[in-house]
């Protein structure tokens, strides 16, 4: 089973190179675009969901300076053809806010979270700001516990580092295995020689280097969560 995958931007930040790339970039502003993944196949996924639509962001200057326009995920579905209705499952590679902010739109989906992920942004530490157990009250998830398919076609690597339970999830397209990295990062991660660069916002810097370098070497076709353009794959 194959998947097409469409990134859907929902939105955009401002922030400094530094929070990509671990003691690297910093005080260079650049873009940050907040995506979510719209998988197509023998079921209608998403993976993640971006920032609260009541909080839809986009700074100043960013569609002249990329060209590129963020929409609300209602409307970013909608010009898919799809309604909130129609997605069958919602994979949460991490419960930050900007990647689990409009799971409470789908209400025939069902949602996939890591175990420790969840149990982390019910109790989580007080330097990481990033949790609002408001976005996932009242919410049932499938918990993960083991590396594997979620769906014939889609499987989750634990990924920890950037937060404790993230997840890496793999694709089979018709172009190949795709992977939606799960931790935030952009293209400046991943260069073509030598290790990749330890993703700059973490809670366990020695495990989030280790778990991109197992990314980089999967061979797939890396999908940063927030790199400025993204490829749809078919």
């Amino acid at each position: 089973m194959t998947y097409s995958i469409t990134p859907l931007l929902t939105g955009a930040r401002n922030p400094d190179q530094g929070i990509m790339t671990y003691q690297r970039g910093y005080g260079r502003s650049i873009w940050l675009p907040i995506w979510a993944f719209l998988l197509r196949g023998e079921k209608t996924v998403l993976v993640d969901t971006g920032l609260d639509e009541d909080e839809f962001m986009v700074p100043a200057g960013f569609t002249e300076q990329t060209g590129l326009t963020p929409l609300p995920l209602t409307e970013a579905l909608a010009a898919q053809g799809l309604a909130p209705e129609d997605v069958d499952v919602v994979l949460n590679t991490h419960l930050h806010d900007d990647h689990c902010g409009n799971n409470r739109l789908f209400p025939h989906a069902a949602f996939y979270v890591h175990a420790v992920e969840l149990d982390f942004c019910r109790n989580p530490h007080p330097l990481d700001h990033r949790y609002d157990t408001y976005f996932i009250e009242d919410q049932e998830f499938h918990v993960v516990r083991e590396e594997g398919e979620i769906l014939p076609g889609i499987r989750v690597l634990h990924s920890p580092g950037h937060t404790p339970g993230c997840m890496t999830v793999l694709v089979d397209t018709a172009a190949g295995v795709a992977a939606i990295t799960g931790f935030c990062c952009n293209a400046e991660n991943f260069p073509a020689n030598g290790p990749a660069i330890c993703p700059g916002v973490h809670t366990d810097a020695l495990a989030a280097w280790d778990s991109i370098q197992r990314v980089k070497g999967l061979g797939a076709t890396i999908l940063p969560m927030h790199e400025l353009r993204l490829p749809s794959l078919p």
